[in-house]
């Protein structure tokens, strides 16, 4: 083995830069490393995904405590595989739904801790609720609108 005077100093720098940029990264994303996560995964069946996506936070009691990992098809509907900080305790009788937050649309899982015990398997689609879309809002405005008395309401406007 050669000294360390007689090494090349240009492998040496990269090699020590490349070792600071790795510490750097890491030190910004540790909590995004697959290994370093403390979080338990768990899943439920959705009438629709209503455009949830994979990444999409998952909020209990409204505070982000997870994200979505999934959206798979399947036949029993859309299966959305989430996970959960393991701090947080889900009942055997939990609830989800796919909420809209914000002007834009965004979506998240809301997640009603339920029940004693533990959550073990797959949240049925018994105990889900899929987003309100627009055009049910626009349906629901329309059948409010269609039932208003119009001559009454210019009268009252007069």
């Amino acid at each position: 083995m050669k000294p360390f005077r007689e090494r090349n100093p240009i492998t040496i720098g990269a090699v020590a830069l490349t070792s600071v940029a790795l510490i750097a990264v890491g030190a910004f994303n540790f909590n995004k490393l697959p290994f370093l996560t403390s979080d338990t995964t768990y899943s439920a069946y959705f009438d629709e995904a209503g455009g949830l996506t994979t990444g999409a936070p998952v909020q209990v009691s409204g505070f982000r405590a997870g994200q979505v990992r999934r959206i798979e098809l399947k036949p029993d509907g859309v299966l959305v595989t989430f996970s959960v900080a393991d701090n947080i305790r889900l009942g055997e009788r939990t609830e989800a739904a796919i909420k809209t937050i914000g002007l834009l649309g965004n979506k998240v899982v809301g997640i009603t801790p339920r029940g004693d015990g533990r959550l073990s398997g797959t949240i049925p689609i018994e105990r889900t609720t899929s987003p309100y879309q627009l055009p049910d809002a626009i349906g629901d405005l329309t059948a409010t609108i269609s039932g208003l008395d119009t001559g009454q309401l210019s009268d009252s406007l007069r």
